[in-house]
Order: structure tokens, then C-alpha cells, then sequence
């Protein structure tokens, strides 16, 4: 029913505004029948015509929102302006002449009775009553708005009836012309809109529900006035023919029986909505009774189901989709994790609630994105049991549809703490024995670069030493062509130097007697002044107190020994700063550069990092590598102690 009358306001709106852009189109030609419709009849006011105009566009554009909301409310101002204005001006309170904006020569010129066109005083009225209307409307006042205008129609069927019984007292005014034909048309249009633009609300409703009140009401409504106007008119012409002199309180009798039975109509409409809706509420109470039985039976079979579900070793559950609320949920839920079955029911958040802090914003978003897909799912989570416990449940869930939309979710929680407990266990005979790897590995390669570095010390270096004190005679007799010999001399040099380098970097460090500190500095020293490096050392002051076993002082050698390696080869850094300090129950190894630093996410597969990696992970410690284009590089080491 809503569409129909929406229909019919957006019909009536638009056949008003058109109706005043006929009017104009009529003065701006000069068209008498857009103008009068018929000769001799009054013409349509141009300025009553742009009133009608900006009364259908309020109508047509209400309800919108934006600058269309704001163009409506506008229209409906203008009018209440011009209306007022015209009212001013008949009371003599002002003197604008607002009838005669337009066409001011024409209106003066088309003449009725002697009598300029001019807007009578109960147009400007019911303009005045349509605008309001309008803001109600806008305002959702709608009852309000729907009285308001019901004064318009009266105005409306006055003049039309007073057209067809040639009656001029009925649209004329004292010293006014009379209101025009489709001036009277337009008002009817306009007020028939405004009152049934939300004729689910106010009064009415009455008459546009679905009740039978409503029904009766849309069927007498235009019977009454079609017979009415017809039974006086033909009253009314028996009364002229036999010389009559009461024809006009006839037509104001018809009228007042138009009016008359309107109410009578409207009150039978509300009785018998009454009737209909106490049917409507009796059969809703014996559909409520209808429903309890289905209702119980379908409890009976829940329990049975509820039965059935408690024998199975595990939590069998229902719940909605989008609180995730249980709404069933089988007894070996109190047997498994220690909660009453009523917690599980009568909390709404309880399973978040009590899943693992580490687990519950994955898992929870996990299970509301495959419920939002429509997809079956399982996952494993912690929970916290009621005696403080942590339990491992595996989650097999269905997702249940109704029209594409997840409307319950159903599943069994399973316990596999003891599965977790086998597979942890296993991890960790894996992760000991891949350490145990790990260490067989760096021992290894320890007693190979000390083998290697004795070999080369012992050897290499002696022969070496007495091919340069040969030499060295050799020169002191000058027996022999001097240029060769001082080059000789001169790469033999060269070459004690790279092998002394090959073996301090080879054999492990003397930490049993000097320490750490001493080995750091002695490395720094042989590193600093052949590349022009700065090279900071802080160590804990109370680093001696702190009992470092030696065979993590040799790894941390070796870290600092493989990072300034990189710094020399790839940083091109000036300054570099080694800071190793005890932090709680950790020794902190920072070691920070200036030079040209890199892109963390491409360029961390060297092989130096990765042995500095795999010595950290053999103590259980973490890396943490930060640098950036042009940002120097901080490599940070953290191992118990």
C-alpha cells in the first residue's frame, strides 16, 4: 500500500508542477486556454502558478537527503514567504504587490468583471497552510502536517463545487476575482498529496492500513463524494427550474454532507481496524500456543539429542554465528575443563573469555573469518580449565547457512593435551640433539683452524724467516743485483704479514690467562690502524665478577672477530663502537658502525651472519640486526648467564 500511495503523491506532485509551468508558459505565449482553460473564466495568477511550482518540487524531492533535502525545505520556505507577503498586503500592512512580480502589465490587463488579477486572500491562506505542511513533513511531524492541510482540500472542493453548480460565492472573495478553475484543481492535487506522502502515520493511517477499516474506508470515500456532488447538483438544478431561492444554502448543504460523511467514514474505518486487530490478536495467540507445543516437543527432542551428545568423549556445542554464544553445549564440558554448564550457556563471551592469552586474538579471528566465508573449519588453541590448568583442544567446527548468511555454528572440542605433551617432548629431543650437532660442528672447526694456524706458525713462518736472514746477507755483501734482492726482501715481508694474520685470525685466542678484554684489544689493535678505524670497546666494570665460562667468551670473540670482519669488507665505516654489558640474567653484545648499512630484508643471508646465528642459537641466545640505506648497522647479542 505504501507504493501506491507514494505513487499517487509523486503523480499528483508532478501534475502540479505542471500544471503551474502550463500557467506560465500560457502568460509568457499569451494562451487564454493555459491561462483560463475556458473563456470568460478567471485566469490562473502567474505568481500562484510559481507557488504551485515550488510546492511539487518540495513534494517530489522530500524524503532526500544532501542538497536535495536542502532545495525542498528552500521551496517550502518560499512559498510560507510569498503566502505571508500576500496576506501583508491584503491586511494593508505592507504594500509589495507580490501578485503582480510577473507579468505586472499582463495581470493588470486581463481583467474579470472589471476586477485586475490578483491572488485572493484564501489562495494565499492555503499556500500558507501547504508550506507548513511541507516543513512538518520534512520535520517528520507527520500527524501535525496532515491536519494542517486538510483546510487546503476543503478550499480546493469549495471552488471546484462552487465551478460546477455557477455558483461565484463559492471562489470569490468581496472586491476579489475569483479563485480559478484549475487554481481550485491544483489546491485539491496538492492538499491529496501532502496527506498521503506518509499515510502510514497520523490519521491516515486509518484509512491506507490493510485492515478492513482501511479497506471500507478507500471504497466509501470516493463513492461519497462522487454521489454527494452528483445528488446536489441534481438538487440543486430541480431547485432552479421550480424558481428556488435557496439554491446556494443547497450547495452548502452538499458540502457540509461531503464533510459529515468524511468523519463518519474515518471513525468507521477506526472501528473496524479495532475488530481486526483484536482477530489479528486472537490468532496470534493461538499461533503462540501453537508454537509453545512445537516448542516443547522440540525440547523433548533436544534432551534426547542432549543425551545422545554426552556419551561421546569430547564437548559437542552449538552456537551463534556472530556472537560465537553457546547455546548447547554437552556435559563432558564440566568433566574436561571444570565449568558448570551454566557459565557455558549464560555468558556470552565465555569461550574468548577462557582461551589462552597467546592464542585468543588468532584463534577468535580465525574462526569469525571462515564463519564469515560459510567454510567448515578446525584449529588448535590453549584454554584455561577451572583449576588452573592449561588444556590443548582441537576445534572441529560446521558452519550452518541460511541464505548465503553463517547462522549457527556447530563442533566438538577435543582434548589432545597429552598429543601436545608427546609432540613438545619430541621437539625437544630434536632441538637438543640438533644443538648437540651444532657443537660437534664449532669443536670441530675450532681444532681445525687451530691445526691449521699451528701448522703455518710453525712451519711456514720458520723456513720463511731464514729465506729472509739469507737474504739479508746477501744484501750486507752486495754480491747480488740489488733490486732484486730488496724486492725479495720486500715480499717476503709482505708474507710473514698475511700468514701472521692468517694464523691470529685461525688459532683461537689465549683466554685463560689475559681474558677477554685483552684478546678484544689486542684484536682491535691489529685491526684499527691498518684501515683507518676508530674502534670503541666498553665492557661491564664489574665484567671480571661476572664468571663468564670461557667457551662463551671464545664465541663472543668469534662473533665480534666475524662482524668486524663485514664492517671492513662491506660497511666502509670510520667508526665503529663494542659495548659488552650484563643485563639481568643476560650478556648484552652490541656492535654498532657509521657506515653505509643496508636493506634488513635482503641482504641477512651472508654467511658470516649466519655462523654468527648458529653460535647465538647454540646458547639459547637471540640476534637482532637493525640497519637502513645509508644508517650504519647495530648488530645486538643476547645469551644467558
Amino acid at each position: 500500500m505504501n507504493r501506491i500511495t507514494t505513487s499517487i503523491t509523486n503523480a499528483a506532485a508532478t501534475l502540479v508542477t505542471g500544471i503551474g509551468v502550463l500557467v506560465l508558459i500560457g502568460w509568457q505565449a499569451n494562451i487564454a486556454f493555459l491561462k483560463q482553460v475556458f473563456p470568460k473564466l478567471v485566469a490562473m495568477n502567474p505568481m500562484v502558478a510559481v507557488a504551485f511550482i515550488f510546492c511539487g518540487t518540495a513534494l517530489l524531492l522530500r524524503n532526500q537527503q544532501g542538497y536535495q533535502r536542502i532545495i525542498a525545505k528552500s521551496c517550502a520556505g518560499i512559498v510560507i514567504l510569498f503566502a505571508l507577503l500576500r496576506i501583508g498586503d491584503v491586511m494593508g500592512l505592507i504594500n509589495l504587490r507580490v501578485d503582480h512580480l510577473l507579468y505586472a502589465k499582463g495581470v493588470d490587463a486581463t481583467l474579470y468583471n472589471g476586477m485586475a488579477n490578483q491572488v485572493v486572500p484564501h489562495a494565499a491562506i492555503a499556500f500558507l497552510l501547504c508550506g507548513i505542511s511541507l516543513l512538518l513533513l520534512e520535520s517528520n511531524r507527520i500527524t501535525a502536517a496532515q491536519w494542517i492541510v486538510l483546510p487546503v482540500n476543503g478550499i480546493g472542493i469549495l471552488s471546484f463545487t462552487g465551478y460546477i453548480y455557477h455558483l461565484s460565492s463559492y471562489y470569490v472573495v468581496t472586491s476579489f476575482v475569483p479563485l480559478s478553475f484549475h487554481t481550485g484543481i491544483g489546491f485539491i492535487l496538492l492538499s491529496t498529496a501532502l496527506l498521503l506522502a506518509r499515510s502510514d502515520k497520523g490519521f491516515m493511517a486509518a484509512i491506507t492500513n490493510q485492515h478492513a477499516g482501511g479497506k471500507a474506508a478507500r471504497l466509501l470515500l470516493p463513492a461519497m463524494v462522487v454521489i454527494s456532488v452528483w445528488l446536489g447538483y441534481y438538487v440543486l438544478n430541480g431547485v432552479l427550474r421550480e424558481r428556488f431561492s435557496v439554491a446556494v444554502w443547497v450547495t452548502l448543504f452538499v458540502c457540509a454532507v461531503i464533510f459529515m460523511f468524511g468523519i463518519l467514514i474515518w471513525i468507521t474505518a477506526y472501528i473496524i481496524n479495532k475488530v481486526e486487530q483484536k482477530r489479528i490478536a486472537e490468532k496470534q495467540a493461538a499461533d503462540e500456543q501453537r508454537r509453545l507445543l512445537a516448542e516443547y516437543k522440540y525440547r523433548e527432542s533436544q534432551e534426547r539429542y542432549q543425551q545422545l551428545m554426552n556419551t561421546i568423549d569430547g564437548i559437542v556445542w552449538e552456537a551463534d554465528a556472530q556472537t560465537f554464544a553457546f547455546t548447547f553445549v554437552s556435559e563432558q564440558a564440566e568433566r574436561i575443563l571444570g565449568y558448570p554448564l551454566e557459565r557455558w550457556l549464560n555468558e556470552p563471551d565465555f569461550w574468548p573469555a577462557h582461551i589462552h592469552e597467546d592464542d585468543r586474538t588468532w584463534a577468535v579471528n580465525y574462526c569469525a573469518q571462515t564463519t564469515a566465508q560459510g567454510q567448515a573449519h578446525q584449529f588448535e588453541y590453549r584454554m584455561h580449565a577451572a583449576d588452573g590448568r592449561i588444556i590443548w583442544m582441537r576445534d572441529i567446527v560446521a558452519v550452518v547457512m541460511e541464505g548465503n548468511k553463517p547462522v549457527r555454528l556447530s563442533g566438538i572440542m577435543v582434548d589432545i593435551t597429552e598429543q601436545k605433551k608427546m609432540e613438545e617432548e619430541l621437539h625437544r629431543k630434536e632441538l637438543s640433539q640438533q644443538k648437540l650437532i651444532t657443537e660437534i660442528t664449532i669443536l670441530a672447526q675450532e681444532k681445525e683452524r687451530n691445526e691449521l694456524g699451528l701448522e703455518l706458525h710453525d712451519n711456514i713462518n720458520q723456513l720463511l724467516s731464514v729465506v729472509k736472514l739469507y737474504l739479508g746477507l746477501i744484501k750486507t755483501e752486495k754480491k747480488y743485483n740489488e733490486e732484486l734482492v730488496d724486492k725479495s726482501y720486500a715480499h717476503l715481508m709482505d708474507a710473514m704479514n698475511d700468514i701472521r694474520k692468517l694464523s691470529h685470525s685461525l688459532v683461537a685466542p689465549s683466554l685463560g690467562h689475559d681474558g677477554l678484554k685483552e684478546a678484544l684489544e689486542d684484536l682491535i689493535e691489529s685491526i684499527q690502524q691498518p684501515h683507518q678505524l676508530t674502534i670503541q670497546l666498553l665492557l661491564d666494570e664489574d665484567y671480571d665478577a661476572l664468571e663468564v665460562d670461557k667457551d662463551k667468551e671464545l664465541m663472543l670473540y668469534r662473533i665480534v672477530q666475524e662482524q668486524l670482519n663485514n664492517i671492513i669488507k662491506y660497511a666502509y665505516a670510520s667508526n665503529i663502537r663494542i659495548e659488552l654489558k650484563q643485563k639481568g640474567n643476560q650478556l648484552h653484545l652490541t656492535i654498532s658502525d657509521n657506515g653505509i648499512g643496508f636493506d634488513t630484508k635482503q641482504s641477512v643471508n651472508g654467511i658470516g651472519l649466519k655462523n654468527i646465528n648458529s653460535r647465538v642459537n647454540f646458547y639459547s641466545g637471540n640476534m637482532k640486526l637493525t640497519s637502513a640505506p645509508g644508517q650504519g648497522c647495530t648488530l645486538e647479542v643476547a645469551i644467558p648467564n
